[in-house]
C-alpha cells in the first residue's frame, strides 16, 4: 500500500535543485506513493520549463518566480537572511493547512537556512520529518556569505532536534551535522544520483556536433560540465592541457557551460597560446547537454567544493565517460581510486596530469574505469534507491540495503 508524502522546499525550483526535487518525487511516485509538493507561491519544480540551461544566470522567469529571483539577487545579504526568517510565518500556515486537509505519513523537506516551519508543523501533527541537506550553516566557500551564522546555528539546532532522520549529500556535511549534537544513527549520507532512462538510445559521437564545436575526429577531448565557480579550478585543467600538448598534440579541453570565471579562463588559454585548443560552449540548453557529453573521452574535475555532491559526476558515470577527480569527501563518497575513477590529491597538478596522461594512453583503462563506474551507479546511485532510502530512515519501510554511513 502506497504512502502519502508531503515534500516541502523553499527553492526557486530551477536548474540542479529543480532536477533533484523532480527526480526524488518521480522516484517515490513510481514506487507507488503519493507525493504532494508544497513550494513557495508561483513555483512549480515539475514544470518542464524549469529545466534550466547550464548557465543559471540566463534562466527566464515570470510571475512570482521573478520576485524570488529578484530578492535573491538584489537584497543585501543581511536583509535577505531576515527575509528568510520571516518566510517561516507564511510557510507555517501554508503547511498547517495542507497537513490538516489530509493524512500524511511523512513530511520530507529540502534544507534551507532558517527554515523551521516544516519541522514545527510536522511535530505538531505527530508526523515523521526527514530532512535532506545539500548545505548547512557554517560553509565558508558558499556563493552567498552568511551574515548571522550564530543565529542560523540556533535555528539549525532547533530544526535538527525535530528530525526523524537527516540525509546530507556528502560525508563532509554529515560531519557538520554531527557537530550540532545529532546522533550518528540519525544521519545517513545520500549522494546525488541519476536515472539512466533519461538518456536517448541514439546518443553517439556525432560528426555534426563535433564539427560545430571545432573538434576533429582524432581529438582526445577532456571535458567539464556545469556552472564555472572559483572552486572548480578550471584554470588547472587548462594548465594540464598545456603540459600534455607536446606529447599529445591532439588533446583538447571542452568546457560546457558558463560562469563568472569564464573570461579569466579564456584569458589564461590565450596567454598560454592554446586558445584554439580550449573550447567554450557557453550556456547549453539541458536538452543538448548529453549530446555534448557524448563528444568527450574523459571527464576532468580539477577541484570542487568540500560539501556538494556534483550532479555532473553522475551524468558522466551514466554515459560511461571515465573520470579523473580530486580526493575530496563528496568524490570519495562515491568513487574508489583505480576502480571507478582515477583520484589525485587535492590541487596536486602533477598527480592530475599523470592521471590524465594514463587515461589518454590507455583506451582499455578508460573503458574499464567507465564500465565499473556505470555498474556502481546502477547499483548504488539511482533516484529510485535514494527514494527508498528516505522511507527506510523514516522507519516506514523495511530496509532492503543498509543506508550509507
Amino acid at each position: 500500500m502506497g504512502l502519502n508524502i508531503l515534500y516541502h522546499h523553499r527553492t526557486q525550483g530551477r536548474g540542479a535543485e529543480g532536477t533533484h526535487i523532480t527526480s526524488i518525487v518521480r522516484a517515490l511516485q513510481e514506487d507507488g506513493h503519493t507525493v504532494t509538493i508544497v513550494s513557495p507561491p508561483g513555483v512549480d519544480p515539475l514544470d518542464p520549463k524549469n529545466s534550466a540551461p547550464v548557465d543559471k544566470a540566463k534562466v527566464q522567469t515570470g510571475g512570482m518566480q521573478s520576485v524570488w529571483k529578484w530578492l535573491s539577487t538584489h537584497l543585501p545579504d543581511g536583509l535577505f537572511e531576515l527575509a528568510e526568517i520571516a518566510y517561516n510565518v507564511p510557510a507555517y500556515f501554508r503547511l498547517r493547512k495542507a497537513l490538516s486537509e489530509q493524512h500524511y505519513d511523512l513530511v520530507y523537506e529540502r534544507y534551507a537556512f532558517y527554515l523551521l516551519a516544516g519541522a514545527v508543523a510536522a511535530k505538531q501533527r505527530g508526523i515523521p520529518f526527514v530532512l535532506e541537506a545539500n548545505e548547512v550553516s557554517g560553509i565558508e566557500s558558499r556563493a552567498r556569505p552568511q551574515i548571522y551564522p550564530r543565529l542560523c546555528g540556533f535555528f539549525e539546532r532547533a530544526l535538527f532536534a525535530r528530525c526523524k532522520a537527516i540525509l546530507p549529500v556528502s560525508s563532509h556535511l554529515k560531519a557538520m551535522v554531527l557537530k550540532q549534537g545529532v546522533p550518528d544513527s540519525a544521519v545517513h549520507v545520500a549522494p546525488n544520483a541519476f536515472d539512466v532512462r533519461k538518456l536517448r538510445s541514439n546518443l553517439t559521437r556525432s560528426p555534426e556536433v563535433r564539427a560545430k564545436l571545432g573538434l576533429a575526429p582524432d581529438n582526445f577531448t577532456m571535458g567539464f560540465l556545469g556552472w564555472f565557480d572559483h572552486w572548480d579550478r578550471l584554470d588547472m585543467t587548462i594548465d594540464v592541457l598545456a603540459e600534455l600538448l607536446p606529447q599529445h598534440p591532439h588533446a583538447r579541453v571542452l568546457l560546457v557551460g558558463d560562469g563568472p570565471i569564464a573570461p579569466s579562463l579564456k584569458d589564461k588559454a590565450k596567454s598560454l597560446g592554446i586558445a584554439d585548443k580550449v573550447i567554450f560552449t557557453g550556456a547549453v540548453p539541458r536538452a543538448e547537454v548529453f549530446d555534448h557529453i557524448a563528444q568527450m573521452d574523459l571527464a576532468v574535475f580539477a577541484h570542487s567544493n568540500d560539501f556538494g555532491s556534483p550532479v555532473a559526476m553522475f551524468e558522466f558515470m551514466a554515459m560511461r565517460i571515465p573520470i579523473v577527480a580530486p580526493r575530496l569527501g563528496p568524490i570519495m563518497d562515491v568513487h574508489i581510486d583505480g576502480q571507478t575513477a582515477l583520484i589525485f590529491d587535492r590541487l596536486d597538478r602533477a598527480q592530475c596530469t599523470a592521471a590524465v596522461r594514463r587515461m589518454i594512453e590507455s583506451a582499455e583503462l578508460r573503458q574499464t574505469i567507465a564500465n565499473r563506474a556505470y555498474d556502481k551507479l546502477l547499483a548504488q546511485h539511482t533516484w529510485q534507491r535514494n527514494g527508498r532510502q528516505i522511507l527506510e530512515v523514516a522507519g516506514l519501510v523495511t530496509p532492503e540495503i543498509p543506508p550509507q554511513a
